[in-house]
Protein backbone atom coordinates (compact mmCIF):
# COMPACT_ATOMS: atom_id res chain seq x y z
CA UNK A 1 0.00 0.00 0.00
CA UNK A 2 1.09 3.27 -0.94
CA UNK A 3 -0.16 6.56 0.88
CA UNK A 4 0.33 10.06 0.60
CA UNK A 5 1.38 11.85 4.18
CA UNK A 6 0.00 15.44 4.89
CA UNK A 7 1.27 17.17 7.69
CA UNK A 8 -0.84 20.31 9.10
CA UNK A 9 1.01 23.54 10.01
CA UNK A 10 -0.63 26.23 11.12
CA UNK A 11 -4.01 25.29 9.48
CA UNK A 12 -2.40 24.15 5.98
CA UNK A 13 -2.34 20.60 4.71
CA UNK A 14 1.70 19.89 3.75
CA UNK A 15 2.42 16.75 1.74
CA UNK A 16 5.70 15.66 3.57
CA UNK A 17 5.93 12.18 2.01
CA UNK A 18 5.04 8.95 0.83
CA UNK A 19 4.39 6.35 3.38
CA UNK A 20 4.58 2.65 2.16
CA UNK A 21 3.90 -0.62 3.85
CA UNK A 22 4.29 -4.11 2.81
CA UNK A 23 3.34 -7.46 3.80
CA UNK A 24 5.19 -10.41 2.96
CA UNK A 25 4.23 -14.10 4.33
CA UNK A 26 2.44 -12.32 7.24
CA UNK A 27 5.33 -9.83 8.21
CA UNK A 28 4.57 -6.66 7.71
CA UNK A 29 7.66 -3.52 7.13
CA UNK A 30 7.35 0.31 6.11
CA UNK A 31 9.21 2.47 4.48
CA UNK A 32 8.87 6.46 4.28
CA UNK A 33 10.31 9.02 1.56
CA UNK A 34 9.89 12.54 2.57
CA UNK A 35 8.87 15.45 -0.26
CA UNK A 36 11.68 17.18 -1.36
CA UNK A 37 9.09 20.22 -1.26
CA UNK A 38 8.74 19.35 2.26
CA UNK A 39 12.28 18.86 2.82
CA UNK A 40 13.57 22.66 1.54
CA UNK A 41 10.44 24.21 3.55
CA UNK A 42 12.16 26.56 6.68
CA UNK A 43 9.33 25.32 8.62
CA UNK A 44 9.99 21.59 7.66
CA UNK A 45 10.67 19.46 10.79
CA UNK A 46 10.88 15.60 11.68
CA UNK A 47 8.04 13.81 12.14
CA UNK A 48 9.65 11.48 14.77
CA UNK A 49 12.72 10.70 15.65
CA UNK A 50 12.81 7.38 13.09
CA UNK A 51 12.30 9.99 11.05
CA UNK A 52 15.21 12.33 10.26
CA UNK A 53 15.24 14.68 7.43
CA UNK A 54 16.68 12.90 4.96
CA UNK A 55 16.05 12.87 0.94
CA UNK A 56 16.23 9.14 0.17
CA UNK A 57 14.12 5.92 1.42
CA UNK A 58 14.55 4.81 5.66
CA UNK A 59 12.95 1.69 6.33
CA UNK A 60 11.61 0.93 9.27
CA UNK A 61 13.98 -1.14 11.43
CA UNK A 62 12.70 -3.91 13.39
CA UNK A 63 8.88 -2.66 13.65
CA UNK A 64 5.75 -2.58 11.67
CA UNK A 65 5.45 1.30 11.70
CA UNK A 66 7.62 4.71 12.33
CA UNK A 67 6.34 6.08 15.49
CA UNK A 68 5.04 9.35 14.04
CA UNK A 69 2.26 6.88 12.58
CA UNK A 70 1.95 4.46 15.63
CA UNK A 71 1.12 7.87 17.72
CA UNK A 72 -1.73 8.47 15.50
CA UNK A 73 -3.32 4.90 15.42
CA UNK A 74 -5.45 3.55 18.20
CA UNK A 75 -4.36 1.08 21.44
CA UNK A 76 -6.62 -1.60 22.55
CA UNK A 77 -9.86 0.25 22.56
CA UNK A 78 -9.52 1.63 19.03
CA UNK A 79 -8.35 -1.60 17.88
CA UNK A 80 -10.83 -3.95 18.98
CA UNK A 81 -13.57 -1.60 17.58
CA UNK A 82 -12.10 -2.15 13.68
CA UNK A 83 -11.34 -5.91 14.59
CA UNK A 84 -15.22 -6.14 15.44
CA UNK A 85 -16.18 -4.01 12.63
CA UNK A 86 -14.46 -5.92 10.11
CA UNK A 87 -15.85 -9.09 11.65
CA UNK A 88 -19.34 -7.73 10.96
CA UNK A 89 -18.78 -6.93 7.35
CA UNK A 90 -17.32 -10.02 6.75
CA UNK A 91 -20.62 -11.23 8.13
CA UNK A 92 -22.78 -9.19 6.59
CA UNK A 93 -21.11 -9.99 3.03
CA UNK A 94 -20.31 -14.05 3.92
CA UNK A 95 -16.93 -14.11 3.59
CA UNK A 96 -13.87 -14.79 6.26
CA UNK A 97 -12.48 -11.93 8.05
CA UNK A 98 -9.36 -10.24 7.12
CA UNK A 99 -6.31 -10.46 8.88
CA UNK A 100 -5.71 -6.35 9.83
CA UNK A 101 -2.27 -5.85 10.07
CA UNK A 102 -0.78 -2.20 11.37
CA UNK A 103 -1.13 -0.51 7.89
CA UNK A 104 -4.96 -1.75 7.47
CA UNK A 105 -5.63 -0.35 11.12
CA UNK A 106 -3.76 2.95 10.38
CA UNK A 107 -6.12 3.62 7.43
CA UNK A 108 -8.63 2.41 9.26
CA UNK A 109 -8.84 5.32 11.85
CA UNK A 110 -11.10 8.36 11.68
CA UNK A 111 -9.86 11.14 9.68
CA UNK A 112 -11.53 13.78 11.50
CA UNK A 113 -10.66 12.56 15.28
CA UNK A 114 -6.94 11.13 14.24
CA UNK A 115 -4.34 12.19 16.90
CA UNK A 116 -2.01 14.79 15.83
CA UNK A 117 -2.31 16.82 12.23
CA UNK A 118 -0.99 13.94 10.22
CA UNK A 119 -3.22 12.91 7.64
CA UNK A 120 -2.97 9.51 5.13
CA UNK A 121 -4.50 10.31 1.85
CA UNK A 122 -5.24 7.43 -1.40
CA UNK A 123 -6.33 8.65 -4.65
CA UNK A 124 -6.81 11.96 -3.44
CA UNK A 125 -8.42 11.46 -0.40
CA UNK A 126 -8.57 11.52 3.18
CA UNK A 127 -9.01 7.73 4.30
CA UNK A 128 -11.67 6.91 6.79
CA UNK A 129 -13.77 9.96 6.33
CA UNK A 130 -16.77 10.04 8.25
CA UNK A 131 -20.33 10.96 6.77
CA UNK A 132 -22.04 12.83 9.44
CA UNK A 133 -19.19 14.22 11.54
CA UNK A 134 -18.06 13.87 15.08
CA UNK A 135 -20.90 12.85 17.21
CA UNK A 136 -22.18 15.98 19.91
CA UNK A 137 -22.06 15.98 23.73
CA UNK A 138 -25.67 15.06 23.10
CA UNK A 139 -24.76 11.61 22.30
CA UNK A 140 -22.58 10.61 24.98
CA UNK A 141 -25.65 8.62 26.55
CA UNK A 142 -26.17 6.58 23.75
CA UNK A 143 -22.32 5.98 23.08
CA UNK A 144 -22.08 5.19 26.66
CA UNK A 145 -24.78 2.85 26.31
CA UNK A 146 -22.82 1.07 22.96
CA UNK A 147 -20.02 0.79 25.12
CA UNK A 148 -21.41 -1.49 27.68
CA UNK A 149 -22.77 -3.29 25.00
CA UNK A 150 -19.92 -3.54 22.85
CA UNK A 151 -18.09 -4.90 26.24
CA UNK A 152 -20.56 -7.09 26.59
CA UNK A 153 -21.41 -8.89 23.50
CA UNK A 154 -18.33 -9.30 21.02
CA UNK A 155 -20.87 -9.07 17.74
CA UNK A 156 -22.63 -5.81 18.30
CA UNK A 157 -23.00 -3.34 15.63
CA UNK A 158 -20.26 -0.94 16.75
CA UNK A 159 -20.53 1.47 13.79
CA UNK A 160 -21.55 4.68 15.93
CA UNK A 161 -18.31 3.98 18.29
CA UNK A 162 -16.32 3.26 15.24
CA UNK A 163 -16.48 6.55 14.03
CA UNK A 164 -16.58 8.28 17.43
CA UNK A 165 -13.29 5.91 19.06
CA UNK A 166 -11.52 4.09 16.72
CA UNK A 167 -8.55 6.72 16.90
CA UNK A 168 -8.35 6.48 20.50
CA UNK A 169 -5.22 5.21 22.43
CA UNK A 170 -6.16 3.09 26.26
CA UNK A 171 -7.54 0.25 27.08
CA UNK A 172 -10.62 2.13 28.43
CA UNK A 173 -13.91 3.00 26.32
CA UNK A 174 -13.78 6.85 25.16
CA UNK A 175 -14.99 8.59 21.92
CA UNK A 176 -14.54 11.95 20.61
CA UNK A 177 -17.15 14.28 21.00
CA UNK A 178 -17.64 17.81 19.85
CA UNK A 179 -19.07 20.46 21.60
CA UNK A 180 -21.80 23.35 20.45
CA UNK A 181 -19.32 25.38 19.40
CA UNK A 182 -17.41 22.50 17.46
CA UNK A 183 -14.48 21.91 20.06
CA UNK A 184 -13.09 18.40 19.77
CA UNK A 185 -13.14 16.50 23.15
CA UNK A 186 -12.40 13.02 24.82
CA UNK A 187 -15.06 11.80 26.31
CA UNK A 188 -14.16 8.70 28.61
CA UNK A 189 -16.61 6.11 30.07
CA UNK A 190 -16.68 3.66 33.22
CA UNK A 191 -16.22 0.15 31.98
CA UNK A 192 -19.27 -2.12 32.08
CA UNK A 193 -18.10 -3.99 34.88
CA UNK A 194 -17.08 -0.79 37.42
CA UNK A 195 -19.09 0.63 40.44
CA UNK A 196 -19.49 3.23 42.46
CA UNK A 197 -16.92 2.42 44.84
CA UNK A 198 -14.18 2.67 41.64
CA UNK A 199 -15.65 5.46 40.50
CA UNK A 200 -12.66 6.01 37.61
CA UNK A 201 -12.99 8.90 35.72
CA UNK A 202 -14.48 10.96 38.71
CA UNK A 203 -11.32 10.26 40.27
CA UNK A 204 -9.30 10.76 36.99
CA UNK A 205 -11.10 14.40 37.15
CA UNK A 206 -9.94 14.54 40.90
CA UNK A 207 -6.12 14.27 40.08
CA UNK A 208 -6.42 16.25 37.45
CA UNK A 209 -7.79 19.09 39.08
CA UNK A 210 -5.58 18.78 41.69
CA UNK A 211 -2.52 18.67 39.48
CA UNK A 212 -3.74 22.21 38.12
CA UNK A 213 -3.71 23.32 41.17
CA UNK A 214 -0.19 22.41 41.61
CA UNK A 215 1.44 24.50 38.75
CA UNK A 216 0.82 21.17 36.11
CA UNK A 217 -0.58 22.55 32.98
CA UNK A 218 -3.94 20.17 32.30
CA UNK A 219 -6.22 20.13 29.40
CA UNK A 220 -10.16 21.67 29.87
CA UNK A 221 -11.81 19.19 31.77
CA UNK A 222 -15.71 18.89 32.76
CA UNK A 223 -17.02 15.71 34.93
CA UNK A 224 -20.57 14.30 33.81
CA UNK A 225 -22.97 12.07 35.31
CA UNK A 226 -24.87 9.80 33.39
CA UNK A 227 -27.64 7.75 34.87
CA UNK A 228 -25.27 8.04 37.91
CA UNK A 229 -21.94 7.19 36.56
CA UNK A 230 -19.14 9.34 35.80
CA UNK A 231 -17.99 10.53 32.35
CA UNK A 232 -14.85 12.50 31.92
CA UNK A 233 -14.71 15.03 29.11
CA UNK A 234 -11.24 16.14 27.95
CA UNK A 235 -10.75 19.31 25.46
CA UNK A 236 -8.25 17.62 22.61
CA UNK A 237 -5.02 19.41 22.96
CA UNK A 238 -3.84 18.53 19.54
CA UNK A 239 -6.55 21.00 17.82
CA UNK A 240 -6.18 24.66 17.95
CA UNK A 241 -9.96 25.72 16.78
CA UNK A 242 -9.79 23.88 13.66
CA UNK A 243 -6.63 23.12 12.78
CA UNK A 244 -4.40 20.35 14.08
CA UNK A 245 -1.50 20.50 16.00
CA UNK A 246 1.91 18.09 15.17
CA UNK A 247 2.03 15.49 18.25
CA UNK A 248 4.43 13.36 19.31
CA UNK A 249 4.44 10.58 22.43
CA UNK A 250 6.86 10.23 24.89
CA UNK A 251 7.54 6.64 23.67
CA UNK A 252 7.89 7.75 20.05
CA UNK A 253 10.65 10.48 21.85
CA UNK A 254 12.61 8.27 23.61
CA UNK A 255 12.00 5.52 20.26
CA UNK A 256 10.82 3.55 22.74
CA UNK A 257 9.04 -0.46 21.86
CA UNK A 258 5.31 -0.81 23.50
CA UNK A 259 5.82 -2.55 26.97
CA UNK A 260 9.24 -1.75 27.42
CA UNK A 261 10.12 0.81 30.60
CA UNK A 262 11.81 3.75 30.14
CA UNK A 263 12.98 6.62 32.28
CA UNK A 264 12.26 10.26 32.72
CA UNK A 265 15.38 11.03 32.35
CA UNK A 266 15.02 10.09 28.46
CA UNK A 267 12.98 12.34 28.25
CA UNK A 268 14.53 15.40 30.20
CA UNK A 269 17.31 14.51 27.26
CA UNK A 270 14.66 14.99 24.51
CA UNK A 271 13.55 18.37 25.71
CA UNK A 272 17.17 18.99 26.14
CA UNK A 273 17.93 18.09 22.17
CA UNK A 274 14.80 19.17 20.88
CA UNK A 275 12.65 20.85 23.17
CA UNK A 276 11.26 24.87 21.89
CA UNK A 277 11.61 25.95 25.68
CA UNK A 278 13.42 23.68 28.10
CA UNK A 279 13.98 25.81 30.63
CA UNK A 280 10.31 25.88 31.52
CA UNK A 281 9.28 22.03 30.36
CA UNK A 282 11.89 20.49 32.28
CA UNK A 283 10.65 21.91 35.81
CA UNK A 284 7.22 21.13 34.79
CA UNK A 285 8.17 17.58 33.92
CA UNK A 286 9.85 17.67 37.30
CA UNK A 287 6.66 18.71 39.57
CA UNK A 288 4.39 16.13 37.16
CA UNK A 289 7.13 13.05 38.28
CA UNK A 290 6.11 14.96 41.89
CA UNK A 291 2.99 14.57 41.59
CA UNK A 292 2.38 11.22 40.07
CA UNK A 293 4.85 10.24 43.23
CA UNK A 294 2.40 11.82 45.45
CA UNK A 295 -0.93 10.16 44.20
CA UNK A 296 0.85 6.47 43.46
CA UNK A 297 0.34 7.02 39.65
CA UNK A 298 1.47 3.94 38.16
CA UNK A 299 -0.03 4.06 34.96
CA UNK A 300 2.46 6.64 33.57
CA UNK A 301 4.06 4.69 30.74
CA UNK A 302 5.68 6.77 27.75
CA UNK A 303 2.54 6.85 25.79
CA UNK A 304 0.87 8.58 28.58
CA UNK A 305 3.48 11.14 27.68
CA UNK A 306 3.48 13.77 24.79
CA UNK A 307 4.45 16.89 22.99
CA UNK A 308 3.47 19.33 20.70
CA UNK A 309 5.18 21.13 18.10
CA UNK A 310 5.91 24.30 17.97
CA UNK A 311 7.88 26.15 15.35
CA UNK A 312 10.93 25.91 17.05
CA UNK A 313 10.74 22.30 19.08
CA UNK A 314 8.93 20.27 21.27
CA UNK A 315 6.68 21.69 24.16
CA UNK A 316 5.52 18.69 26.83
CA UNK A 317 1.74 18.85 25.97
CA UNK A 318 -0.82 19.26 28.87
CA UNK A 319 -0.56 16.12 31.66
CA UNK A 320 -3.08 13.60 30.66
CA UNK A 321 -4.33 9.91 32.19
CA UNK A 322 -3.38 10.71 35.66
CA UNK A 323 -4.99 8.49 38.29
CA UNK A 324 -4.68 7.81 42.25
CA UNK A 325 -4.08 4.31 43.10
CA UNK A 326 -5.94 3.20 46.85
CA UNK A 327 -3.04 2.07 49.47
CA UNK A 328 -0.86 3.51 51.78
CA UNK A 329 2.18 1.14 50.39
CA UNK A 330 4.88 1.88 47.98
CA UNK A 331 3.85 1.67 44.85
CA UNK A 332 5.80 1.06 41.69
CA UNK A 333 5.59 3.31 38.30
CA UNK A 334 5.53 2.55 34.87
CA UNK A 335 8.33 4.65 34.34
CA UNK A 336 11.81 4.72 36.24
CA UNK A 337 12.21 8.49 37.95
CA UNK A 338 16.20 7.79 37.38
CA UNK A 339 17.64 4.68 35.22
CA UNK A 340 16.38 1.83 37.91
CA UNK A 341 14.07 3.06 40.66
CA UNK A 342 10.39 2.64 40.12
CA UNK A 343 9.77 3.64 43.67
CA UNK A 344 6.67 6.18 43.54
CA UNK A 345 8.77 8.06 46.07
CA UNK A 346 8.82 12.39 46.40
CA UNK A 347 12.48 11.80 48.26
CA UNK A 348 13.63 9.78 45.11
CA UNK A 349 11.80 12.42 42.95
CA UNK A 350 13.98 15.37 44.58
CA UNK A 351 17.21 13.28 44.07
CA UNK A 352 16.87 13.72 40.35
CA UNK A 353 15.86 17.37 40.85
CA UNK A 354 19.12 18.56 39.21
CA UNK A 355 18.31 17.01 35.64
CA UNK A 356 14.91 18.81 35.21
CA UNK A 357 16.86 22.58 36.25
CA UNK A 358 15.36 22.21 39.69
CA UNK A 359 17.94 23.07 42.71
CA UNK A 360 17.63 21.56 45.54
CA UNK A 361 15.59 24.56 47.49
CA UNK A 362 12.56 24.90 44.67
CA UNK A 363 12.36 21.31 44.81
CA UNK A 364 11.17 21.22 48.43
CA UNK A 365 9.50 25.08 47.68
CA UNK A 366 7.46 23.19 45.34
CA UNK A 367 6.82 19.90 47.68
CA UNK A 368 5.34 21.77 50.59
CA UNK A 369 3.20 24.16 48.39
CA UNK A 370 1.94 20.82 46.27
CA UNK A 371 1.37 19.41 50.01
CA UNK A 372 -0.76 22.14 50.92
CA UNK A 373 -2.98 21.60 47.82
CA UNK A 374 -3.10 17.91 47.77
CA UNK A 375 -4.60 18.44 51.04
CA UNK A 376 -8.00 19.52 49.74
CA UNK A 377 -8.73 16.39 48.09
CA UNK A 378 -11.52 15.37 49.89
CA UNK A 379 -13.28 18.18 49.43
CA UNK A 380 -12.59 18.43 45.29
CA UNK A 381 -13.42 14.78 45.70
CA UNK A 382 -16.95 15.30 47.08
CA UNK A 383 -17.80 18.08 44.93
CA UNK A 384 -17.43 15.55 42.21
CA UNK A 385 -20.19 13.77 43.49
CA UNK A 386 -17.68 10.85 44.45
CA UNK A 387 -19.61 8.68 47.42
CA UNK A 388 -18.21 8.63 51.14
CA UNK A 389 -17.19 4.72 50.45
CA UNK A 390 -15.25 5.87 47.70
CA UNK A 391 -13.61 8.44 48.95
CA UNK A 392 -12.92 6.73 52.06
CA UNK A 393 -11.44 3.80 50.11
CA UNK A 394 -9.04 6.04 49.07
CA UNK A 395 -7.99 8.38 51.92
CA UNK A 396 -4.78 6.48 53.03
CA UNK A 397 -3.34 6.82 49.23
CA UNK A 398 -3.34 10.69 49.99
CA UNK A 399 -2.90 10.57 53.40
CA UNK A 400 0.66 8.45 52.61
CA UNK A 401 1.40 10.87 49.46
CA UNK A 402 0.91 14.29 51.45
CA UNK A 403 2.67 12.79 54.47
CA UNK A 404 6.16 12.05 52.56
CA UNK A 405 5.83 15.33 51.03
CA UNK A 406 5.90 17.01 53.92
CA UNK A 407 8.90 15.19 54.84
CA UNK A 408 11.25 16.85 52.39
Amino acid sequence: MECLVTVQLRGEDVPCGRLYTHVRRGVESASFAYDRTYLVRGDAFPLSPDLPLYEGTIHAAGRSLFGAFEDCMPDRWGRNLLLRAERNAARAESRTARSLFEGDLLVGVSDQTRQGALRIWLDGEPVARQEGGVPREVDIPRLLSQADLAERDMDADVRDLLRAGSSLGGARPKASVADVHGRLYIAKFPQASETLLDDTCAWEHVALTLAGRCGIAVPETRLLRVAGRSVLLLERFDRDGSARVPYLSGLSAVQGVDGESYSYLELAQFLEEEGASPDDDLPELWRRILFTCAIGNTDDHMRNHGFLRERDGWRLSPAFDVNPTPGDQTKYLSSSIDFGEHAALPALALQTAEYFRVKETEGRRVARQMARELADWRRVAASDGISAASIDRMASCFAAGIERLREL
